[in-house]
């Protein structure tokens, strides 16, 4: 699994309105949003600390995949997950290695993560 660990210090709110902000700056648009913790609420009346993921897909970067590997589909759009933890608000992505694709991939992921380092995920 190729992944990348972030840490934001703030609120969850602060944390995911940043992502929302920066994100359309380095080519990715959010396509979906899973907010587990209303789901979990919702379903089975059980409050948890805030855990959401939010689906970002590039156009561009996704046909070049798609044109090599007819399969990713399956982990597509990509994932950011949010989530709090231990009083502050953490972010991974992920990847994994049989669709991880260097030279279509390497670059806009990494954009991303800087994005999200010049916002104030370290």
């Amino acid at each position: 699994m190729i992944e990348a660990k972030l840490v934001f210090e703030g609120t969850f709110e602060e944390a995911e309105a940043k992502v929302k902000e920066v994100l359309p700056q380095t080519g990715f648009g959010i396509v979906w949003e899973q907010d587990f913790t209303a789901v979990v609420k919702n379903k089975l009346g059980i409050d948890m600390p805030k855990y959401k993921t939010l689906g970002l897909c590039n156009a561009k970067v996704f046909y070049d995949l798609w044109q090599r590997n007819k399969g990713i589909g399956m982990v597509a759009p990509c994932h950011l997950l949010l989530y709090e933890e231990d009083g502050k608000v953490h972010a991974k992505m992920a990847v994994p290695e049989e669709f991880w694709d260097e030279e279509v991939m390497a670059e806009p992921f990494n954009k991303v993560l800087e994005a999200l380092k010049g916002v104030g995920f370290n």
